[in-house]
């Protein structure tokens, strides 16, 4: 009795807590530079660490590699780290050890779900007295690269649910970084080619930034009972084999703390649902459920497992499940399983619209989710309003967008108190703050110039700086805790009506948008083709990142095994040298295949030496003319090239991405949706082996204009500003025969009047 309620505890504990360990850098978790560098008499950062809903921390630390002047006095000059605005630490600067690395520990119960705040902030002085808060020898550097951060989580979750999804899949610490997907053997081309793209992305969405790999597996046509060596006779009687059915006897050594996928009809799955699921799935089902432990002679065989279950009694009905999947909020489903009845308002435009701007309508910083701001003391701060344009947004070059600001500054600014606003990193206005009574301004218009704003996330950045007025007697400093800097969020942009145009082949737009498979206009179909099923895991994981750069699930993306010239819109095809000697690649200017014709490999050397020599890392395009041709392997790298698709009935772009076998394949996916890789796509010919940094990038294809079927005329405007030359061919050529014109008019003109004579 006493063993039979031990192995019940020990069964109830594995349901509810499972303990990880984890190290990051914490560049992981910080976008800015490796090394940060703090100036003057105090100085701080915040690094912003999210950790999932459903995991909590027992035990963390944060260790820190610190450098500081040597011209820092030891008593007042010190490191303080704070997290969630506790302060939890305390590191003194020492004039003859200035660097150091430093250990302090999180205490658990400062830890909660959503974004935790670490900060780090100096007091530093060169002296007891009379110290110049902008002195040079003011500093200290934290090397975030080198700091780690050490956390150790545990999974509690007693009764899982569908509002638990969105904690497995989390861009937070325990987040779930990898998901199994599996289908029957035998499943019509229907579930392959639009419901697992669908099933990927809404998983993906989840993860919100953070990239997620997708396997593909195929569940066994029957299960295979393993040999138990039992006391009793007959261990398989009846009761045994459902148990062993109904667990997750078909993983095979996968992580049974993360969820897996199950997707196909009832039928289909009829081998390993339970009698009670298979009665509930009437119509589109999705449920997530943990599954049974299978023992035999007090030993676990079959761990239990977290399962997601996407199904129905027909094919369309779990295309329905994954599309209710992709677009419902999780936590308005805290039950373990629902059944899809109907969906209003799930098309493909309207998805794709919903995180983007509208052209021509004015916007409140409110409605754009940013909250009003007040900043107080000296010191440098930004203000950062961030929102995505459509990814063809294009208007004519005398349009502007207008910036009205409700912002005010107090009373008692010093000199070098001003305000700056940047777009995109680029200054369009600065503010001087004269009045030493303070100023307070509602509606200051500005009009900013639409060619500082771009198709895709832009950055409007509001940036003060406050200063304390001069004491004008020495020694004798003002505190600058009287200074008050505040923006309102009843701020609003208002944008120029535009047309939806974009110049192609662009992979820096194809990264940053999804561009042309999401477009704001409209939604023609998209094509991911794949020569075999070894490349549908490629596929899937990249369907995933697609949908995250679009924030949105895009509907008409499907993964297809043939190619005819049928196919329409935007194409990726994913393959070997072997497999795409079918593909037409005739017109382009470098093509892969068992025989490849790669851009000149001169010019290819003078770019980057030049790139690497000015320390240039935007991977400025530049135009090649000349190729090789040559018979070789790829190695272990990977070939993105993008192009003009050469067989599309419209103008569209063709990628094709290309490895030598479908498992490198695979390996440089996931190096390429990284978040360190990922933002690196420029040009039009990517060359990559690893997951920091790429080989190649470069422009080798011809530019074309690539617009919706209502802007005729703006496709024509932006090819005539992307060649200037034919615009002034074709005016010069207008001059002349205005001017042969007039004079064949003259001559006549002159000729009736001699005649008249």
């Amino acid at each position: 009795m006493y063993k039979t309620l031990f192995l019940l505890c020990l069964s109830f504990f594995s349901f509810g807590i499972s303990a990880e360990s984890h190290t990051y850098r914490l560049t992981n978790f910080y976008g800015g530079d490796g090394v940060v560098r703090m100036q003057g008499k105090s100085n701080s950062f915040d690094i912003a660490i999210p950790l999932t809903s459903i995991h909590s921390v027992t035990s963390s630390s944060v260790t820190l590699e610190v450098t500081s002047s040597q011209a820092l006095i030891k008593r007042r000059s010190q490191l303080f780290v704070r997290f969630n605005n506790a302060t939890i630490g305390q590191i003194a600067f020492d004039p003859t050890r200035p660097s150091l690395t430093s250990r302090i520990v999180i205490p658990a119960a400062l830890w909660r779900a959503g974004f935790n705040r670490l900060t780090l902030a100096v007091s530093q002085h060169y002296a007891e007295q009379c110290v110049d808060g902008n002195a040079p020898e003011l500093w200290s550097e934290v090397n975030v690269y080198n700091s780690s951060l050490s956390v150790d989580t545990k999974l509690g979750v007693d009764e899982v649910t569908l509002a638990h999804l969105a904690g497995f899949f989390n861009p937070g610490i325990g987040g779930q970084r990898n998901v199994n997907v599996f289908t029957a053997a035998d499943t019509q081309r229907q579930l392959q080619e639009k419901t697992l793209p669908l099933v990927a992305q809404g998983l993906a969405l989840r993860n919100q930034y953070q990239p997620l790999s997708i396997r593909h597996n195929v569940l066994p046509d029957g299960n295979v009972l393993p040999e138990i060596q039992s006391a009793k006779e007959t261990f398989w009687n009846e009761t045994q084999v459902d148990n062993y059915e109904h667990s997750a006897w078909y993983l095979k050594g996968a992580d049974t703390d993360e969820v897996h996928v199950v997707v196909g009809t009832v039928e289909e799955l009829a081998l390993i649902l339970s009698d009670d699921v298979i009665n509930e799935i009437d119509g589109a089902y999705v449920k997530v459920e943990r599954s049974s432990r299978f023992m035999a002679n007090n030993k676990t065989l079959v761990a239990p497992a977290y399962r997601l279950i996407v199904s129905g009694n027909t094919h369309d009905e779990v295309y329905q499940a994954a599309k209710a999947l992709a677009v419902m909020d999780d936590v308005l489903s805290p039950v373990s399983s629902i059944r899809v009845l109907s969906q209003t308002q799930v098309q493909a435009e309207r998805l794709q619209r919903m995180r983007v701007l509208t052209p021509g309508e004015q916007y409140s910083f409110e409605a754009l989710g940013v909250a009003s701001e007040r900043f107080t003391d000296e010191g440098d701060f930004s203000k950062r309003i961030t929102f995505r344009l459509p990814a063809d947004f294009y208007v004519p070059e005398n349009a502007s967008v207008a910036l009205l600001l409700d912002f005010s500054y107090g009373a008692g600014t010093g000199p070098g108190s001003i305000m700056n606003i940047s777009v995109n990193d680029e200054l369009v206005h600065g503010l001087y703050f004269g009045d030493q009574n303070g100023e307070a301004f509602r509606d200051y218009q500005l009009r900013i110039p639409a060619r500082f704003f771009k198709g895709g996330i832009n950055n409007v950045d509001i940036s003060a700086t406050m200063r304390a007025p001069l004491a004008g007697v020495p020694c004798d400093d003002v505190f600058g805790s009287h200074l008050v800097f505040q923006v309102n969020n009843s701020s609003s942009i208002t944008l120029p009506k535009a047309g939806h145009v974009a110049v192609q082949p662009d992979l820096g737009l194809f990264s940053e948008t999804g561009y042309p498979f999401a477009r704001y206009a409209s939604a023609p179909k998209g094509s991911i083709f794949i020569p075999s099923n070894e490349y549908l895991d490629s596929a899937l994981t990249l369907s995933g990142k697609l949908a995250q750069v679009a924030q949105s699930p895009l509907l008409n993306l499907a993964i297809i095994d043939a190619l005819s010239s049928k196919n329409e819109g935007a194409l990726i095809v994913l393959g070997s040298p072997a497999t795409l000697d079918d593909i037409e690649q005739d017109s382009f200017a470098a093509a892969v295949g068992n025989v490849k014709r790669w851009p000149y490999r001169l010019q290819n050397e003078l770019h980057n030496q030049v790139r690497e020599l000015t320390g240039d890392e935007s991977y400025r395009q530049m135009r090649v003319t000349g190729a090789t041709v040559q018979q070789s392997d790829l190695g272990e790298q990977a070939i993105l090239l993008a192009q003009r698709h050469p067989n599309s009935h419209a103008s569209d772009t063709m990628f094709i991405i290309a490895a030598q076998t479908p498992e490198y394949l695979f390996a440089r996916v996931n190096d390429l949706i990284s978040l360190s890789m990922w933002g690196q796509l420029a040009g039009d010919f990517f060359v990559w082996n690893d997951g920091l940094k790429p080989q190649l990038v470069m422009q080798v294809n011809e530019k074309f204009e690539l617009g919706e079927a209502n802007s005729y005329w703006l496709t024509l405007r932006l090819w005539l500003s992307n060649n200037p030359w034919y615009w002034l061919v074709s005016f010069l050529l207008l001059v002349l025969l205005v001017s042969l014109l007039i004079y064949l008019l003259l001559k006549r003109r002159n000729q009736q009047i001699e005649d008249s004579w």
